[in-house]
C-alpha cells in the first residue's frame, strides 16, 4: 500500500510541474509576443508578467520617458550586460541632466560589456562634443578597427578636430578596407599629398594576388585619373611607383627620360594612370592582344570625323627633348590615314598641344618633339582625324611597338 501511494504521489507532483511550466511557458511566450507588439500599452503588460527582464525593462523606459532612469538603472541591475539601457543612462545623463562625467561612466561601462561599433562610435561622438581631442582620437581609431560600415562619418569628425594630415594618419589603422576609404576621401579636404603615404600602407598590408579586391582597378585606379586631371601630378606618380614596387603592377614604372608605360603592349591594359586607356570610339574596335605584343586598330569606316583612340598620362623634363617611335601595319588603310599622335601638356601655364604627321605616311615611323618649358606631365593619345578630301578609313591598323625618350638633340644632330 505504501509502494502504491508513493507511485501516486510522485505522479502528482511530475503533472503538477507540467502544468506548473506550461502556465510559465504561456506566461512567457505572451510577454514575449506583448513586447514584440511594442506600443505604449503592450510593453508594460509584458513588463507585469515578466518583471524581470531587463530588455522589457529598457524599452518600456523608450515609452514612459518620465521614468526613464529608473526603469534604466532597474534593467542594468537585472542585467550588468544590457549594453542598449547603459548606452541610454549615457545618453539621458548627457543630453537630459547635462552630467557629461556620469554620461563618461555609462558609454565606458557599455564598451566594456561589449567590443563591438556602437559603444565605440558613441564614445567617439562623446568626446567630439565633449571636445576632448586625445580621447576622441582613441576612439576613433576603436571605431576604425572594427566598423562594419562606411568610414567616412568618422573621417569627416576627424578633419573638424583638427586639419594636421599627419596626426590624422597616426590615427587611421592598418586595415585595408580603410585604408582605401580614407585614401579615396582626403581629395575632399584637398589633401592630395596624404594620400600616397596612405597607398604605400595599404600596398604593404595587401598581397598583390588581392589587389584587384582591395581596388586596384576600380577605386585606385580612378583615383589615379582623378589626381592627375587635377593637376596633382606628383602624387598621382608617387602612387603609381608605390603600386609598381608592391608588384600590384607587373611593369617598370616611368620616368622622365623613359616616360612611356607597357610600350610593347605585352601587359593588359591597366585603363588608368600612366598605362594605355582605350577610348572605345564608335565605329573603330580596339583590340589589345598581349601575347602578340600587338594592338589591333578595325575601322569600320563608319568612325567619326574625330574620334581619340588610345591615351596614356606621362612625366616630362620640362624644355626636355623626346623621340617617339612607332612600328605599324596597315591592311586597306593608306597614307594620309588621318592617324597622328598628340601630346597635350597637362599644367595650365603650358604651351599649345603638339601633333605629330601622320602615322602611317611614307618611312614616317618617329617624331621628335620639344616639351613645353612648364610642362612637367603631360597626355598622349593617338587620334584619328578624317583627312580633308578622303573618304573615311576603312581596314585594319597593326601598331606593334612604341617607344618614348628623352634625347640629347645636339647628339642627335
Amino acid at each position: 500500500m505504501q509502494y502504491r501511494f508513493a507511485i501516486l504521489a510522485a505522479r502528482v507532483v511530475i503533472v503538477a510541474c507540467l502544468i506548473v511550466a506550461a502556465y510559465e511557458c504561456l506566461l512567457f511566450a505572451r510577454a514575449e509576443y506583448l513586447y514584440r507588439e511594442d506600443t505604449a500599452t503592450s510593453v508594460p503588460r509584458a513588463v507585469a508578467l515578466v518583471p524581470f527582464n531587463a530588455d522589457y525593462q529598457t524599452r518600456l523606459a523608450a515609452w514612459q520617458p518620465q521614468r526613464k532612469e529608473e526603469l534604466l538603472n532597474k534593467s542594468v541591475a537585472l542585467n550588468p550586460f544590457d549594453v542598449e539601457a547603459w548606452m541610454q543612462l549615457g545618453l539621458t545623463a548627457e543630453l537630459q541632466d547635462g552630467d557629461a562625467k556620469a554620461a563618461e561612466r555609462y558609454y565606458l561601462r557599455a564598451a566594456d560589456v561589449d567590443k563591438m561599433f556602437r559603444p565605440r562610435w558613441t564614445l567617439t561622438n562623446f568626446y567630439f562634443r565633449q571636445q576632448n581631442p586625445s580621447e576622441f582620437f582613441r576612439w576613433a581609431r576603436a571605431t576604425l578597427e572594427i566598423t562594419p560600415y562606411a568610414a567616412e562619418p568618422v573621417f569627416a569628425q576627424m578633419w573638424l578636430v583638427t586639419q594636421d594630415a599627419k596626426t590624422l594618419a597616426a590615427v587611421i589603422p592598418d586595415r585595408p578596407n580603410v585604408l582605401v576609404q580614407y585614401a579615396l576621401y582626403l581629395p575632399k579636404e584637398k589633401q592630395f599629398d596624404a594620400i600616397p603615404p596612405i597607398v604605400q600602407r595599404l600596398t604593404a598590408h595587401v598581397d598583390a594576388r588581392d589587389a584587384h579586391g582591395y581596388g586596384r582597378d576600380d577605386l585606385i585606379g580612378p583615383l589615379e585619373d582623378r589626381l592627375l586631371l587635377a593637376g596633382e601630378d606628383d602624387a598621382a606618380l608617387e602612387i603609381w611607383i608605390t603600386m609598381v614596387k608592391a608588384h600590384w603592377l607587373t611593369y617598370a614604372a616611368p620616368t622622365r627620360s623613359h616616360p612611356l608605360t607597357n610600350g610593347d603592349f605585352h601587359n593588359a591594359f591597366f585603363q588608368h594612370g600612366f598605362d594605355w586607356a582605350i577610348a572605345n570610339p564608335e565605329g573603330v574596335t580596339i583590340t589589345p592582344i598581349p601575347v602578340d605584343k600587338r594592338l589591333r586598330l578595325t575601322f569600320s569606316g563608319d568612325e567619326g570625323e574625330h574620334v581619340p583612340i588610345l591615351r596614356q598620362f606621362i612625366p616630362l623634363q620640362p624644355g626636355g627633348n623626346y623621340r617617339l617611335q612607332w612600328l605599324t601595319e596597315a591592311d586597306q588603310v593608306t597614307s594620309p590615314s588621318g592617324l597622328n599622335w598628340r601630346i597635350y601638356p597637362l599644367e595650365k601655364n603650358a604651351g599649345p598641344d603638339l601633333k605629330s604627321g601622320d602615322v602611317l605616311a611614307p618611312g614616317a615611323a618617329s617624331w621628335d618633339f620639344r616639351a613645353d618649358a612648364a610642362a612637367r606631365y603631360a597626355m598622349l593619345t593617338l587620334e584619328y582625324i578624317r583627312p580633308i578630301g578622303s573618304t573615311r578609313a576603312a581596314g585594319v591598323v597593326t601598331i606593334r611597338a612604341v617607344s618614348l625618350k628623352e634625347i640629347d638633340a645636339a647628339h642627335e644632330e
